[in-house]
Order: structure tokens, then C-alpha cells, then sequence
């Protein structure tokens, strides 16, 4: 009688493990970057060994398990809703998987590795214009590593994703055919030069590139909220509550001037608050705009206030930035678009010509959404302001995902965060000043910004790269049964 040893089903699990494990450093609170790029790399070989696609569902239990590790108290969500994003969280590692593990045996050895990094990015493409945004796509943990990066100059996020996942294929069918590695050897080849050319590239472009332009001294202010004001939206806002803490909130203006004029005084001519940190009761909003006035003229400086208007009796979140000129008027006001909150948005990205170049807005979560922040790039801005409210388990995560729209879009940002990690980027990525809500006592960030972005390929051509991954994957499904269905008839035939 044939046994089976037990020691290829122990390994093949020990794959399933350790892609897991790398799985929660994924993103969210633990990111580490080179984990995106293994944990692939150890699934596929688990599902390429599965004989039965069943065989394989351990794996998204265990992806779940990783993704609440990596996710819980992340976002102010409801408890019932953290499983439910665990379970997202890995959808498009999945999709690739089990494509991959279908379609990988009908395929020539080259289109096999094309499978799995075609098919999780146009799941992360599609969940893109999805009221998640891009917090979920596994490209948007590649920040750290600026070479890497600068690709999202030319393809977007998507090409970033696409690289990591081509990667852990192709190592695959190294390992597969490390006993005849002549046929793969082009294969291998051809990745190792796109990698070797976007290395080269992005290297070139993130320590050699720098900028030309004159800077212009921008001032991130923050001033620590003593409650959740959003509470208050949620619970409809009742005039009892707001009319109660009336002195609080003026206490909150009277700081954040008091802030704002200390980064005057230190050369800034500009500068942007933290989404929603002043909150103004209804009614309030001329006399805010009055003291924003005075206060831009008095020290010759741009003030971009996040605000939170608030609506009596109304679940309506009137979040923000109002933006001021030097000479007191309003030069514009953008309201939150990307919120899950009620907003009376009308989703146009707004700026102003300085003598600092073409300035934006846009605030916190609208910044996971490349397609809508592109339109920057369109508009030739030079600098993008973001007051941003995030949490502490989820930072600097959530802030490097937004910063991806720098290198994108090629114009510098300004994230100012309460609660979390706040940034400031020239066009590349590159990191002018960053501050630590939690460990700083002093919450004033002060960062000399470029005065001129660049324009990039991405800009031009949006998410090209992104429609043709996802037009790939298709082509690999309909060659693979197309093939298949071919050798069926071709058998018959002979029989």
C-alpha cells in the first residue's frame, strides 16, 4: 500500500501561516511595506496546492482573523461593523488567489504570472469608487519605501500593487521550475528588468529630483477637542447641547487664533487647522467669518479653517474649509465630498491663485479617492491643503495613504490631523515636517513647502494603467477557457 508523506501538507500549511502573519502587517496599524509583497507570495504557493479550490477556504478565516487584528479600533466604527470590514479587508487578496490557483495550469508560464496581480487590482480598482476608497488596496502600503513610490507618478497607486503581486508570482514559478529554470528564465528576466527600470526610476526620482522652486513657510495648527462634537451630529444635534457648552466653543476659537498667531509670528503665510476644529453653532458663522478676516489681514497670511458648522436638529455634518485671503475676504469654501455623514457637498475641489502658486483644499477622506483628487492635478495645483481628524491606531497609516495623491498628482501636501499623524510632502512624496498628535504637547507643525508642482504621467492619463490590468484579467480568463474548451473538442474529435 502507497502512503502519502505528511511532510508537503505540513509545508503547504506552514505557506498558509506565514502568508497570515504577513497579512497583519498589511496596512492599518501594523503596516509594514515589505509585507505586502510576501504575504502573496506564500498564499499563492498554499492555493496552487490545494487539488480542490475548497481546499483553500482555511485561508480566508485565517485573512479575516489577520484583518481584525490589523483593523479593530482603527476607525470609530460599531462593533457589529469590524468583523464585517475583516472580512473585506482581504477581498481582493482572495479574488486574485483563487483565480490564480484556477487558471495558473491552463495558461502559457509567462500569462500564469499575470493572473493573480491583474485580478487583485481591478478588485482594488473597482472598490476604489466604492464609499471605501483606496484604505483597503494593498498599493497604498508602499509609502515607506520612496522607490517604489515614485511609480505612482506614471501608473497611479495601481502599478504599485500590480509590481508587488507580479513579484510573488514570478517567484512562484521560479520555485515551481527551480529543477529546469531555462524555461522560465525570460519570464524571470522580464520582471527583473521592470523591476530593475522602476527601482532606477523612482530612486532617480525621490533622492536625486529635487525641487526648484521657491518654498513658502506653511503652518499646520491643531488644537485637541475636549469631546467628540460628532456625537452631537449623530445624536441630531439638540440646541440644548450646543447651547450648553457655548464657552467651550468659543474657547476653541480663541485657541486656535491664539495658535494661528504664533505661526505668524514664526513666517508662516500660510496656514491650514484640522478638519472641523473650530465648531460654530448655528448662526455663528458670520461672526466667525468677521474674526477669520481680521485676523488674515492683520498678519498678511492665507488661513484655510477647517470648520464644523453645526445644524440644529439635523444629522447634516457641514465639515469644511473656509479659505481666507490676506485682504480678509473669502478667496473660497469646499465642503467635504468623501463622507459618511449627510453632506450638502456639491463635489467640486476648488483653489486659489497666491503669490505661493495655485492653492486647493479638501479634507480628510477625500483624499482616498484617486479619481477625484486628480482633478488637482488638471487644475495645475501647486499646493493641496487637507485638515484631516483620524485616530490613534490608524496613524501614520491613513495619512501615507492620502499622501499618495502627491506623488500622483505632482503637487505638495499639507495633512493636518487631530488625533492622528500630521504630514507635509513636497510633489515626490518627500517628507518636509511631520508631527505626532500624541506625542506632541505643542500641536503647531511648520513645513517650508515647494511653491510649484510638476506635472506627471498619472495626471494626464488618469487610470489607464488601472483599465488595462483589469482588461488583462479578463483576457487571461477567457485565453484559459478558451483553451481548455479547444482541447475538449479537439479530444473528442479524435475519439
Amino acid at each position: 500500500m502507497e502512503h502519502t508523506s505528511p511532510r508537503p501538507q505540513i509545508l503547504s500549511h506552514l505557506w498558509l501561516v506565514l502568508g497570515s502573519a504577513c497579512f497583519v502587517f498589511v496596512g492599518w496599524r501594523f503596516n509594514v511595506a515589505l509585507a505586502a509583497w510576501l504575504a502573496p507570495l506564500f498564499l499563492i504557493r498554499f492555493f496552487r496546492d490545494r487539488r480542490r479550490w475548497y481546499a483553500a477556504l482555511p485561508a480566508v478565516p485565517l485573512l479575516a482573523i489577520a484583518s481584525y487584528i490589523q483593523m479593530a479600533g482603527g476607525w470609530d466604527l460599531d462593533a457589529w461593523m469590524v468583523p464585517i470590514f475583516s472580512i473585506l479587508r482581504p477581498a481582493a487578496f482572495l479574488a486574485g488567489l483563487f483565480a490564480d490557483r484556477a487558471l495558473h495550469r491552463r495558461l502559457p508560464r509567462w500569462a500564469a504570472t499575470l493572473v493573480y496581480p491583474s485580478v487583485s487590482l481591478a478588485v482594488d480598482y473597482a472598490v476604489s469608487f466604492t464609499p471605501l476608497g483606496t484604505i483597503l488596496a494593498s498599493s497604498v502600503t508602499q509609502f515607506g519605501l520612496p522607490a517604489v513610490a515614485q511609480l505612482a507618478s506614471v501608473t497611479g497607486i495601481w502599478g504599485i500593487g500590480f509590481l508587488a503581486g507580479w513579484t510573488a508570482a514570478v517567484a512562484n514559478l521560479a520555485w515551481e521550475s527551480r529543477a529546469d529554470f531555462a524555461k522560465v528564465g525570460r519570464v524571470v528576466a522580464a520582471w527583473a528588468g521592470c523591476l530593475a527600470a522602476v527601482l532606477a526610476f523612482g530612486s532617480a526620482r525621490a533622492w536625486l529630483v529635487r525641487p526648484s522652486s521657491p518654498t513658502v513657510r506653511v503652518a499646520g495648527v491643531t488644537v485637541a477637542h475636549p469631546r467628540d462634537y460628532w456625537d452631537w451630529i449623530d445624536a441630531g444635534t439638540p440646541r440644548d447641547t450646543v447651547a450648553s457648552h457655548t464657552a467651550e466653543l468659543a474657547s476653541l476659537q480663541d485657541l486656535l487664533f491664539e495658535r494661528s498667531a504664533a505661526a505668524a509670528a514664526a513666517g508662516a503665510k500660510v496656514i491650514v487647522w484640522s478638519e472641523g476644529n473650530a465648531v460654530v453653532a448655528p448662526g455663528g458663522m458670520p461672526a466667525f467669518l468677521e474674526r477669520a478676516g481680521a485676523f488674515a489681514r492683520e498678519h498678511g497670511i492665507y488661513l484655510a479653517a477647517g470648520v464644523l458648522e453645526l445644524v440644529y436638529d439635523s444629522p447634516l455634518s457641514d465639515n469644511k474649509v473656509v479659505m481666507v485671503a490676506p485682504d480678509g475676504s473669502v478667496a473660497f469654501t469646499y465642503v467635504k465630498t468623501m463622507s459618511w455623514y449627510p453632506t450638502e457637498s456639491d463635489g467640486v475641489l476648488r483653489t486659489v491663485d497666491t503669490p505661493y502658486g495655485r492653492i486647493g483644499a479638501a479634507v480628510c477622506f477625500d483624499m482616498d479617492f484617486p479619481y477625484f483628487i486628480r482633478r488637482f492635478a488638471r487644475m495645475g495645483t501647486d499646493i493641496v491643503l487637507v485638515p484631516s481628524y483620524d485616530s490613534e491606531r490608524i496613524r501614520p497609516y491613513h495619512t501615507e495613504v492620502g499622501l499618495f495623491r502627491a506623488v500622483e498628482g505632482g503637487f505638495s501636501v499639507v495633512r493636518q490631523v487631530n488625533a492622528g499623524a500630521s504630514m507635509a510632502t513636497d510633489w515626490a512624496g518627500r517628507v518636509l515636517a511631520r508631527q505626532d498628535f500624541f506625542t506632541t504637547a505643542d500641536r503647531l507643525m511648520i513645513a517650508d513647502v515647494p511653491t510649484r508642482g510638476v506635472r506627471t504621467l498619472y495626471g494626464l492619463v488618469g487610470d489607464a494603467f488601472a483599465w488595462l490590468a483589469s482588461a488583462l484579467a479578463l483576457a487571461l480568463f477567457v485565453l484559459a477557457y478558451a483553451s481548455r474548451a479547444a482541447t475538449r473538442s479537439a479530444t473528442v474529435g479524435c475519439v
